[in-house]
């Protein structure tokens, strides 16, 4: 696959959004190497088999994917032909499959989606405007505790507290091969920053299309 970490994430963006909302627990790029981890919210109708009958005559992200169970039917490895995009499916089996289950998940795959977008427009407006090679970066979604969820916990009404998040997602980006001109470019593009102290180093973030992303240094 050519094109960079722009091109990884447009496809791993709609990727998501033909696979339908699966909450992500895992997101992991590398350069143009790109591999989620999801969650079923539940098991299946039909089961494993099924499913993977039923996705396996449909286009995604306009490939052709390839699924690949194990033999426990528990995990779905699923690949996109001519990318180095690729997922694995977790099918709860009785206990849920994510930490911290609830309501709040359900907005997690979009606001991720919207955010790898952007984050691929930014690089291709970086990259038109400084020239040279396509900049490769890293990018790690990970989740954060919530501050102050407790209280909101205690405020929010019964039917209600199922949409409180006990914990946040979040980005780590990291420069893998990039001029200094196209760092400049892409730091042109952020939104405002933010700095905070991590043990020794500072750390610097942006809310992009309102997800933390923790930025290069």
């Amino acid at each position: 696959m050519t094109g960079g970490s722009s091109a990884a994430l447009v496809i791993g963006s709609a990727f998501m959004d033909d696979l339908g909302p699966l909450f992500p627990v895992r997101m992991s790029l590398a350069g143009e190497d790109l591999e989620f981890t999801f969650v079923l919210s539940e098991h299946p109708p039909g089961g494993v088999t099924q499913w993977v009958r039923t996705w396996s005559g449909t286009g995604v992200a306009g490939r052709v994917p390839r699924f690949f169970a194990d033999a426990g039917g528990r995990r779905i490895r699923v690949e996109l032909a001519g990318t180095a995009v690729r997922a694995v499916i977790v099918v709860p089996a009785g206990e849920p499959a994510a930490p911290h289950p609830g309501r709040w998940q359900d907005q997690v795959p979009t606001a991720l989606k919207i955010t790898l977008e952007e984050i691929a427009r930014m690089l291709s407006r970086c990259h038109h405007h400084a020239g040279g090679a396509e900049p490769l970066i890293d990018l790690e979604l990970g989740y954060r505790p919530a501050a102050g969820y407790e209280t909101r916990l205690a405020a929010a009404h019964e039917s209600a507290r199922g949409w409180v998040p006990p914990v946040r997602p979040a980005l780590t980006m990291r420069w893998r091969a990039a001029t200094a001109a196209q760092r400049k470019a892409f730091a042109d593009e952020l939104p405002e920053t933010t700095t905070a102290r991590r043990w020794i180093r500072r750390r610097h973030t942006a809310r992009i299309m309102g997800l933390e992303v923790e930025l290069p240094s």
